[in-house]
């Protein structure tokens, strides 16, 4: 068996090399239409001529994509004679079957000769930007540099309970050694002074500005000196934040959420649906290469089983495909309500303006005209993706938590529990509750309130994997839903996270306390519709508050 391609500069040579041998077939397909135009009697020269107007094109656009101009050239000069013929209602002459004979014979020796062009299958205005992703389900590494012991490992604890991977170093003469041994770090929290020097922090801060391996690491001050020379030197220095002790941990974690923020985001998810295999993979291809996650599909009929599946942010469709056409399939996406806010944009050899304006009448947002370079394909649907990303948020998220709201999550249940029932996974469901909430609110205020709703959300966050959805229900309540995941697994996760909530501190006006939560937890296979499921996560979760509070409960 021959190797897999390893890059995509050798995936898209290959696809190229793959494409070359094809060409001849395709216009000799052609040719076959030509040939018939000369047999057919009048009525059925129409039909002849969109088998070979629709040939033609899709040959002109596959052609410039895989660096065959020639090939677009005589193939676009086919198109547009049997639009004209076709438009105008001309006879199907001698001339212009004569015409398309020579045009064929154009076309098969372009061919040839733009094979044996030297192409640079990756080119660099074909040279897609790779962004440097973060792995999500990696620790954050956090150093803590602090001279004062007990408060560094209160700070260690907090830290851990976040899902953060904290590391202590209680002298900055060790730091660059400490970070030269220990390689990625995400952010450094330090304290200012030591061995009676105030300044002894931000003078190892200014030499680690100077090693290009560490000077963009991110870095926090905690510390109680509050002075202007203080507060300068860390402007000088690059510090992100500067803290003055003590600060509770739930806001120390707000701030390195946000100055390692960078480094979250996900990739944007792209279904491309184009007839035509080596162009569908093309595009794919591209679009992985730029960080994104892109699927193909050659086949329009199974669009909706796609989309329940891979949930995109954007649908790159092909205008003239054979059953249904691009309008039609973009019409029928925004009959279901579920997908009418997806981004569709055309992206055809399609260049005529009012066709294109037709197109994006049936529910198209956009339309981008093959050939296209990947540099501007690839902002393209950059642009159009973050948008729908952002603008979906505010819809379908909490503005609080962050997380998803109510009704998102229980839509998000129901394609959880779909996709199990055809892949035949297992799927769990948990119901969490802030114990005695109201006591929280009534005695430190609902500012304090917010911030343990906000705690608890971020350690679901942090202490979950990407792909489980987490949703606040109201209020103190919230749900998760695990995809792959039974409930002893689901039971002992949520009681690492109920064990590690319940040794937060929080700080509020000289007084401290601790929060505990409750946990029901049911699984699919125990309960097989989104309705039963919910209802046993809930019953589960009101025994487990009739039980004592603070524990999770397995449903029958």
């Amino acid at each position: 068996m021959a190797n897999e391609p390893a890059t995509m500069e050798e995936k898209l040579a290959e696809l190229r090399a793959q494409y070359a041998l094809k060409i001849a077939d395709r216009v000799d397909e052609l040719q076959v239409h030509v040939d018939d135009l000369k047999r057919t009697e009048d009525n059925a020269h129409n039909d002849r001529l969109k088998k070979l107007r629709d040939g033609a094109h899709k040959l002109a656009g596959s052609g410039a994509t895989f660096g065959f101009p020639g090939v677009t050239h005589y193939a676009r000069k086919i198109e547009q004679m049997c639009v004209k013929t076709l438009e105008q209602g001309l006879p199907v002459s001698v001339e212009l079957i004569a015409k398309l004979n020579v045009l064929c014979e154009q076309l098969r020796q372009s061919a040839q000769e733009d094979e044996q062009q030297d192409v640079d299958p990756k080119p660099a205005s074909y040279r897609p930007e790779i962004p440097d992703l973060h792995n999500s389900s990696r620790q954050k590494v956090l150093f803590i540099m602090e001279y004062d012991g007990p408060t560094a490992m209160q700070i260690l604890l907090e830290m851990d309970h976040f899902g953060f991977d904290a590391r202590i170093i209680d002298h900055p003469a060790k730091l660059l050694d400490d970070l030269r041994s220990n390689g990625a770090v995400d952010v450094i929290v330090t304290g200012l002074a030591f061995d009676g020097d105030d300044e002894a922090a931000l003078k190892v801060l200014a030499e680690l500005r100077q090693q290009a391996d560490y000077k963009a690491t991110p870095v926090v001050v905690h510390t109680t000196v509050d002075t202007m020379s203080a507060r300068l030197g860390a402007v000088r220095v690059g510090v992100k934040a500067y803290l003055i002790k003590p600060i509770d941990m739930a806001d120390l974690v707000d701030i390195l959420d946000h100055v390692t923020m960078r480094h979250e985001d996900e990739p944007f998810r792209v279904l491309v649906v184009d007839d035509d295999e080596s162009l569908a993979t093309h595009t794919e291809l591209v679009l992985q290469g730029a960080g994104m996650d892109a699927q193909k599909t050659t086949d329009p009929q199974k669009i909706f089983e796609i989309l329940d599946d891979f949930s995109p942010e954007l649908i790159l469709l092909d205008l003239y495909m054979p059953g249904c056409d691009g309008q039609d399939i973009a019409a029928v996406i925004r009959q279901r309500e579920e997908y009418a806010g997806i981004p569709i944009v055309f992206l055809s050899g399609e260049a005529d303006k009012t066709k294109q304006l037709s197109a994006m009448e049936m529910g198209g947002d956009d339309f981008l005209t093959k050939p296209i370079k990947a540099s501007h394909l690839i902002s393209s649907v950059r642009i159009r993706a973050g948008r729908f990303r952002q603008l979906r948020s505010f819809m379908v998220r909490d503005s609080m938590t962050g997380l998803f709201n109510h009704t998102t999550t229980k839509q998000m249940l129901d394609t959880e529990i779909a996709r199990v029932r055809r892949s035949g996974a297992e799927l769990a469901l948990a119901s969490l509750d802030i114990d005695h909430f109201k006591n929280v609110n009534d005695t430190y205020g609902h500012a304090v309130g917010d911030r343990v709703i906000k705690s608890l959300a971020r350690m679901l966050r942090q202490r979950l994997r990407s792909a489980d959805v987490i949703g606040r229900m109201g209020g103190e309540e919230f749900a998760a839903i695990l995809p792959e995941s039974g409930l002893e697994e689901a039971a002992r996760v949520f009681d690492q996270i109920r064990k590690a909530f319940s040794e937060i501190v929080f700080h509020t006006d000289g007084t401290q306390f601790n929060v505990t939560i409750s946990c029901g937890v049911a699984s699919f296979a125990d309960h097989n519709t989104a309705t039963s499921l919910s209802d046993a996560a809930d019953k589960a979760l009101y025994a487990a508050k009739h039980g004592g509070r603070n524990q999770v409960v397995k449903a029958d």
